[in-house]
């Protein structure tokens, strides 16, 4: 009987080229078992991304540095907290020691990508960064690492969370706004046309650049993106252009081999069939004799 729970955790330690020969394979042992919608929800998993891999390699493999990396980062996000609550913050320099424990994740990383045969580019070694420091923007009671079975590259959280930390940090960090003065009674000048036609077209240029500053970073994310791809199917065809030269190699081998093996099959028949004929002759020989 499969314990799915137990199989999954097998499948995201699968080394990366044979996630999806391992997931097709545990997925027609459950159909065989008659366990469908399990067999239909192991077959619908995405491969992961090669930093997601890696990243679920870490939990596997190197557990106490990424709990170490976890707890510092949650210590960073409490100072944080404090520091908005007007505090002050505590438990040393948290932003050193969630640096240090990154670099050694990274390290960590580095080289089981060298193990796995496809070792990181400066492109996925930034992808790998951002996706960590989004897990230790999370935080640990978030478990963005989905506990070994990451299946893409994350993003650090953006303006939204930081306004939830605001938020959380509760009445104490917002000062109280101060009484409104009063309001002196003017006689305003008529608004000049001049002015005011200024003022919308320069409100119509603020948004415009703003919407040219979105598309700007989204298409520099793309890019990003897709240079990570390109980095990582560079690799792929090194790899493929490599295992080719070895089975190159290997072929031309076994042919010489072959082709001695077959000079030697064939100088053994002839000395066969000298031997043959002289035992002839000597039958003859001694038929005469008696």
């Amino acid at each position: 009987m499969i314990t799915i729970e137990r199989e999954l955790d097998l499948l995201f330690q699968a080394p990366f080229a044979e996630f999806v020969g391992t997931r097709n394979a545990l997925a027609t042992r459950l159909k065989k078992e008659g366990r469908d919608a399990e067999s239909t929800r192991v077959r619908g998993l995405a491969k992961p991304t090669y930093t997601s891999w890696l990243v679920n390699q870490l939990y596997w493999g190197a557990r106490r540095e990424l709990e170490a990396f976890l707890k510092a980062a949650d210590r960073v996000r409490a100072a944080d907290k404090a520091a908005l609550e007007g505090k002050r913050p505590g438990g040393g320099d948290a932003a050193t020691e969630r640096t240090q424990a990154l670099d050694a994740l990274l390290s960590r990383a580095s080289s089981r990508a060298a193990e796995e045969g496809t070792p990181l580019s400066p492109a996925l070694a930034e992808r790998l960064r951002t996706t960590l420091d989004a897990i230790g923007a999370h935080g640990s009671a978030a478990a963005r690492h989905a506990r070994g079975r990451l299946q893409e590259d994350l993003d650090p959280p953006g303006f939204a969370a930081f306004a939830a930390l605001v938020a959380s940090a509760g009445p104490a960090a917002r000062k109280p706004a101060p009484p409104p003065a009063p309001v002196p009674v003017l006689v305003r000048p008529a608004a000049n046309p001049r002015v005011s036609d200024a003022r919308a077209k320069l409100a119509d240029a603020q948004a415009e650049a703003a919407r040219r500053q979105d598309a700007a970073s989204a298409a520099a994310d793309a890019e990003r993106r897709a240079r990570t791809a390109a980095d990582l199917a560079k690799s792929r065809r090194i790899e493929s252009e490599r295992a080719l030269k070895s089975a190159a190699a290997e072929e031309e081998a076994a042919t010489s081999a072959l082709r001695a093996r077959q000079a030697e099959s064939r100088a053994a028949a002839q000395a066969a069939a000298v031997a043959e004929r002289a035992l002839e002759k000597a039958k003859a020989a001694l038929a005469r004799l008696t």
